[in-house]
């Protein structure tokens, strides 16, 4: 499951840094399909997290996630860039990743209903009146 689409990351990076990263500089023109090929990456990124909390494929896309995987597409887009030319990216990109960790020690919840919570450890199990003593004189 993609949890933002191209036309997501379109409305919600500036068009010049998009067409840096993703277009031709001379004729303005953006390759969606690079755009996506990132989207699906990242979302597969969340499918990491988020599966081991919640049975996957989700029945919808959260819109908790959408922002988190167009953050982590734009900084593995600009990762190869300078550093300093993305250090707002590598901010917003571990904010998502620290969301993702939260999400899966059960600190927020995406608020759907089929949660793949591993069952509570019961701890050892005693049977009373039995003992491995029973019998023995001191």
């Amino acid at each position: 499951m993609m949890y933002a689409t191209v036309e997501d990351f379109l409305a919600s990076v500036p068009n010049h840094l998009v067409i840096e990263l993703a277009g031709n500089m001379e004729t303005q023109e953006i390759n969606e399909n690079e755009i996506e090929t990132y989207l699906v990456d990242a979302s597969s990124t969340i499918d990491g997290y988020v599966g081991s909390r919640y049975d996957l494929p989700l029945p919808t896309a959260p819109a908790a996630l959408k922002g988190r995987c167009i953050d982590i597409a734009l900084y593995n887009m600009q990762r190869l860039r300078a550093t300093g030319d993305i250090e707002d990216s590598r901010e917003r990109y571990l904010d998502a990743i620290s969301f993702l960790k939260d999400l899966i020690k059960g600190i927020v919840s995406l608020g759907l209903p089929q949660e793949n919570t591993p069952p509570p450890n019961p701890g050892p199990r005693f049977r009373p009146g039995s003992s491995i003593m029973k019998g023995l004189s001191y």
